[in-house]
């Protein structure tokens, strides 16, 4: 099958990665994104946000060994869009209805290409790298806040989620921005590839530019050892 045939170099992970980082990408350049590392064991390791990709490629390859590194990085949203399909989507509001379907354009038409070949140049290095969508990933797990989005209450709401839920430990005593806590999604996705399988603690929802987006999945019990 297709999808298994691209996404065999995630398997046997568990053992080689001991850095799990997740990339929030923002839609310009003048927004800032974010960047999370977890250990193996769900703890923060850093927590940062940049605004080049130049300055995040350094970082990265300072991180850790290349080999011990796997990394998703989030599909920032077309603002620029022309195709109506998406339009809404890619605002930064919660649509009160679902959008009609049709089968003339893909679903992933709605994302911008900016972090592609950040994505390129860093599997060029020969680290493991995938693609995640925030907003899917946090409706899988249950983590979206009853609140306006990017309203203190929805951070805060977010933060407590993630914490409680995903059972991430060493939070800040203050509110992280929401790149941070978006690119934690992200690390957590990360984990769950390297530690569970396929179709049980993640699966593959699309691809983008060739490369798979994946998202984690709720109740699974299988984790690093």
């Amino acid at each position: 099958m297709e999808i298994l045939d691209k996404t065999n170099k995630f398997s046997g992970l568990k053992q080689s990665k001991t850095h799990f980082v997740g990339i929030s990408m923002s839609s310009a350049v003048t927004n800032e994104s974010g960047i999370a590392v977890l250990d193996k064991n769900l703890n923060i390791l850093r927590i940062d946000k940049f605004f080049n990709l130049n300055d995040l490629q350094t970082y990265i390859k300072r991180l850790a060994p290349a080999e011990s590194i796997i990394i998703s990085v989030d599909l920032p949203k077309n603002i620029i869009m022309f195709n109506g399909k998406w339009r809404q989507e890619a605002k930064n509001v919660r649509s009160l209805f679902n959008m009609p379907e049709r089968t003339k354009y893909s679903w992933t038409a709605r994302f911008s290409d900016r972090g592609s070949d950040l994505c390129d140049s860093l599997s060029s290095l020969n680290i493991d790298v995938c693609r995640y969508y925030s907003s899917y990933t946090k409706n899988l797990l249950r983590l979206d806040p009853p609140f306006k989005s990017r309203s203190p209450a929805a951070c805060k709401h977010l933060q407590m989620s993630i914490k409680n839920n995903l059972k991430i430990s060493g939070f800040p005593s203050n509110l992280i921005a929401l790149s941070g806590l978006e690119a934690l999604i992200g690390a957590y996705v990360s984990w769950k590839i390297a530690g569970s399988e396929e179709n049980i603690g993640y699966k593959v929802v699309g691809y983008h530019k060739n490369t798979p987006i994946i998202s984690a999945l709720e109740n699974d019990e299988k984790i690093l050892e």
